[in-house]
């Protein structure tokens, strides 16, 4: 993966577009690139706009919202409106470009940033979602955001982390850094698989145990065998028995109904032989004399009928006369109701026309005054809308009173805008005045914000300035310090030499010892020829603690020399801290007076307004200026509101008067209700009852022609049946009719004589019938039914005792037949699940437990002396003094070790190092990170932010040449961000940031 060209606008401090492209000259030839600039002018930004562009989040500042941006003033340039971070980037997936943005809205409120992967070859985005485009973004890089900072840019404050963290912080960042938080999940997931298969095993032993103490010996299940067959054959017996019994009882049963039903159907028998003997006795004359005149039957009919018809039409003849005189009175009731109405006399001819015209006069007087009340409705509902903006509403008041109170109204408002006391020019608008003042008072405001920035300026510098001579004082300090510590150190360097003399001589006189141990008496000596050695058995004595002191003098020539370079680091690093505060003096008292002069330039009207006023005072003499020039406003709206209403008002009241004009001269014509319904019903009561008065006159003259028609016939009729009459031996017409039965009577009578024979006889069949069934009944056990009914319930009880106990048996045996089965089921279930748990339970005891922790501890014990190795690696090229190393089993296991290798393999807790020493563990463990990340990830791209200050220039030099090494056997991008100035002389690619006097930066590339 490889940054290839960072493009970025209004981020911080540097304000406006900027570009750089890695992969042009002299990035992209010159080895290792410097990022320089005074501190605050946006060095640390350069990555922040890295990390924003990929990852939407920046090593200062964990979660970036809008909310935060609002909240903190970081990220958006102060005063823009859009900011953005764009990276292109190539990896093993191709070259791609992201998109980190944020605007404002119309408001002037932040919108929600955005998120863009841009693929130049396609010329396709991949997703409007920020979370499926930082998804993508990581696996195209190959490393999560913790990778990132810690393998490709190493930032400010996270460079010593790793080192310094304790086992339990090292290994969460170590899962982070390598995404291993996989070997977790596997270890909770075998513990939790083997804790589930141990939980299932345990609860199916329980169920099998509760089985075995459940289930029948040998002996109580051959018993219970034996009652099942024993009941089984008692069973079918009674059941036989009980079956044969039924059908005695059914046989008794049938005899004792069939004997009530032969009584009761003999007693129906005489009833019916009685009944046909008294039809006969009652109807058997009346029968014969009827029959007499069916020979004449239908003369006799028609003659009748015409009587029946005659008497009919005189009726109605006489009912038509009535009706005829019954609608004359309602005509003439009906016509006094209508003059009553009209308030005069009318003619029958003339009783609608006077109707109609008097409908019509009311009728156009109701219009108008419906007309009247629409109208008064609208100007009330125009005289509420004008009254919404005073909070008031006309309802079912006086208008008098309401146009009184309307009145005291108008007089109020009117005093109260003259009590303002605001005076307007002819041709000034007051909202245009409104206006003016509101920009006065943004204006001011931005006043009141620009000087607190000022005052805060002023402040910052007399911290500063105090701070300078702090750090003067305590730097006067450091020549005397390190001159008597070099006094010291030469006084140490003297006692050194003098016990290395000491141990020459030491090693001589071992030498000369052993020439002395050759001497021999009387024997010339080899260097000094003489033949006398008194020294040849008792030597001078030999310090045995030379070594020792030597030794101990030497650590302390050591240690004194540490401190004296601890010091003079202290000196220079405390001397390039004042140079840096300076900077930032010079810087913001620069800052301080170009505010003042723009203050003094931008905001002369304020000033002029000032005179002896603060401007907090200033700010609210306007904002209630404005205050009453908006309670103008709002008082001059009421008043035209308010005239408005009065001359509605007033209209309302005319409209009013109209009305009850017009309900008068109504209520003279008509005082009751619903006049259109009582002149419609007196109109079609008078039509009605015309036509009926014509209908009737003409069916009266139908029914006499009728009737006289009707005489004619009966006439003809009588002469006919004289002669038949008498042959029947009827005395007259009268004597026949009252001898003849209705006709359906006559039938009906007949009928049922039939009926009552026929019966009659079939119920003679029906006893017959009866009496056989008896005779066919036989009886095998019982003649009695009490006695079979008694037999058969006792017996049924003893069926049912037989059933309960064998039912009982053989679910005792069903049971236990099903407690075998679910027994060996569970005892091959088990064995199946101990069989399959045994992997797991293994598995459990090497890397399961509830947290995951046991494997994850050692998948990253393993990282990290993967990652030591790397980090010895990188750190015998920085410095081949040190080596890293994890804890042994009595030191403590929270931290990491270094061994000395000039102090005699020495280990040391990394907690003890100087600064610069942490520097350049860190600087090998990140090295080591980035070549562990690279495994899977090839990095070509690596930014340092942080430490080189700590460096001696020795040590500086090192590290430099082994980055460089680096730059030149990976091809990386290798970018440092750095104050000291040695640096700055050795590294001549740079990017160079310059703040101006405002705070904004601008940025260049040198080479």
């Amino acid at each position: 993966m490889k940054i290839e060209r960072l493009h970025f606008k209004n981020i911080n401090s540097l304000k406006g577009e900027h570009e750089i492209n890695f992969n042009e000259s002299p990035l992209n030839t010159g080895g290792l690139f410097a990022i320089i600039g005074p501190t605050g002018s946006g060095k640390s930004t350069l990555l922040d706009a890295i990390c924003l562009a990929l990852y939407g989040r920046t090593p200062r500042i964990s979660s970036v919202t809008k909310n935060k941006i609002e909240q903190d003033g970081s990220i958006l340039t102060k005063y823009q409106k859009e900011a953005y971070a764009k990276v292109r980037f190539s990896c093993n997936f191709g070259t791609f470009i992201s998109t980190w943005s944020i605007s404002t809205n119309r408001n002037n409120k932040l919108r929600e940033y955005e998120m863009d992967l841009w693929n130049p070859v396609t010329e396709t985005s991949f997703s409007e979602k920020k979370s499926e485009v930082l998804t993508e973004i990581q696996r195209l890089i190959g490393l999560s955001y913790d990778q990132f900072v810690k393998s490709v840019l190493l930032s400010q404050g996270e460079f010593s982390t790793l080192l310094q963290s304790n086992e339990k912080e090292r290994s969460e960042l170590l899962e982070k850094i390598t995404n291993t938080s996989i070997y977790r999940q596997i270890g909770r997931k075998v513990y939790e698989k083997y804790k589930s298969l141990d939980t299932k095993i345990a609860e199916q032993k329980t169920l099998l145990k509760d089985l075995k103490e459940k289930l029948l010996d040998d002996k109580k299940l051959q018993e219970k065998k034996h009652l099942k067959a024993k009941l089984e054959k008692t069973e079918s017996l009674q059941q036989k028995t009980f079956a044969q019994y039924e059908r005695n009882l059914e046989q008794l049963k049938s005899k004792e109904k069939l004997d009530q039903e032969l009584n009761t159907e003999s007693k129906r028998l005489n009833s019916y032989t009685e009944e046909l003997s008294d039809f006969q006795e009652k109807n058997a004359g009346r029968l014969k004399q009827h029959a007499k005149t069916l020979s004449f039957e239908e003369e006799l009919l028609r003659y009748n009928t015409l009587i029946d018809k005659k008497q009919a039409y005189s009726e109605s003849i006489e009912g038509f006369f009535k009706k005829k005189s019954q609608i004359q009175n309602e005509m003439e009731s009906l016509k006094n109701k209508a003059e009553k109405l009209l308030k005069k006399d009318i003619e029958d001819t003339a009783f609608e026309p006077e109707l109609t015209a008097f409908f019509k006069a009311y009728q156009n007087l109701d219009n108008e005054r419906k007309l009247k009340r629409n109208d008064y409705k609208a100007k009330i509902d125009l005289l509420n809308k004008e009254l919404d903006i005073l909070g008031l509403k006309f309802q079912k008041q006086s208008v008098k009173e309401f146009k009184d109170k309307l009145q005291t109204q108008h007089e109020v408002s009117t005093q109260n805008i003259e009590s303002l006391n605001i005076q307007l020019q002819a041709d000034e608008s007051l909202e245009e005045i409104i206006k003016v003042q509101n920009q006065f008072l943004n204006q001011l405001k931005e006043a009141k914000r620009e000087d607190k920035s000022i005052k805060e300026l002023e402040e910052r510098s007399g911290k500063l300035g105090s701070q300078v001579k702090k750090e003067q004082e305590e730097l006067s300090k450091f020549p005397e310090m390190i001159s008597i510590k070099e006094k010291q150190l030469k006084e140490s360097e003297k006692n050194v030499r003098h016990l290395e003399t000491e141990k020459e001589n030491q090693s001589l006189r071992l030498e000369v010892d052993e020439l002395r141990k050759r001497l021999v008496d009387n024997e010339p000596c080899a260097v000094c020829g003489s033949r006398y050695h008194p020294y040849a058995e008792h030597t001078p004595g030999i310090d045995s603690e030379l070594d020792i002191k030597l030794q101990n003098q030497k650590q302390k020539l050591q240690l004194m020399s540490n401190e004296l370079a601890k010091l003079k680091a202290e000196q220079a690093s405390k001397t390039e801290r004042i140079l840096e505060i300076k900077e930032e003096l010079a810087s913001i008292m620069a800052n301080f007076q170009n505010k003042r002069e723009a203050f003094a330039k931008n905001y002369q009207s304020i000033i002029s307004e000032l005179k002896d006023k603060s401007l907090n005072q200033l700010e609210i003499s306007i904002e209630q200026q404005i205050e009453n020039l908006e309670e103008m406003k709002k008082l001059q709206l009421e008043i035209k509101a308010l005239k408005t209403s009065l001359t509605t008002l007033k209209e309302l009241d005319d409209i009013e008067k109209k009305g009850s004009r017009l309900k008068v001269e109504m209520n003279e014509l008509y005082e009751g209700e619903n006049l259109d319904k009582l002149i419609s019903d007196f109109t079609s009561d008078w039509i009605r009852l015309k036509s009926n008065r014509v209908s009737t006159l003409e069916s009266l003259s139908k029914e006499k022609e009728k009737i006289a028609g009707i005489e004619n016939e009966l006439h003809q009729l009588q002469v006919n049946l004289e002669p038949k009459i008498k042959a029947s031996e009827f005395l007259s017409i009268s004597e026949a009719n009252s001898s003849r039965m209705k006709a359906a009577d006559y039938q009906a009578k007949v009928k049922e004589q039939n009926e009552l024979s026929e019966r009659l006889q079939i119920q003679k069949e029906k006893i017959k019938g009866i009496k056989k069934q008896l005779e066919n009944l036989k009886f095998e056990f019982f003649t009695h039914k009490n006695e079979a009914e008694f037999a058969l319930n006792k017996l049924k009880d003893d069926l049912k005792k037989t059933r309960n106990e064998l039912e009982e048996v053989r679910r005792q045996l069903k049971n236990n037949s099903d407690r075998l089965d679910r027994l060996k089921s569970i005892e091959d279930s088990i064995a199946r699940e101990q069989n399959a748990n045994k992997r797991w339970e293994i598995l459990n005891g090497l890397i399961g437990d509830a947290e995951g922790h046991k494997f994850n501890k050692f998948a990253q014990d393993l990282s990290l002396q993967r990652l030591i190795y790397l980090g010895n690696k990188r750190l015998k090229h920085l410095n081949d003094r040190y080596e890293l190393d994890r804890f042994l089993p009595h030191e403590d296991k929270d931290q990491l070790y270094v061994i000395d290798n000039h102090m005699g393999g020495m280990r040391r807790s990394v907690k003890t190092l100087s600064g610069g020493e942490t520097f350049l563990m860190s600087l090998a463990l990140a090295l080591g990170l980035s070549d562990l990340a690279s495994k899977n990830v090839q990095i070509n791209s690596l930014f340092i932010d942080e430490g080189f200050g700590t460096l001696d220039l020795e040590t500086l030099d090192v590290t430099l040449d082994t980055l460089e090494r680096l730059q030149a056997e990976s091809n990386k991008t290798i970018g440092i961000i750095s104050h000291v100035s040695s640096l700055k002389e050795r590294i001549q690619t740079q990017i160079v940031l310059d703040r101006n006097a405002q705070g904004y930066s601008q940025l260049h590339v040198v080479g």
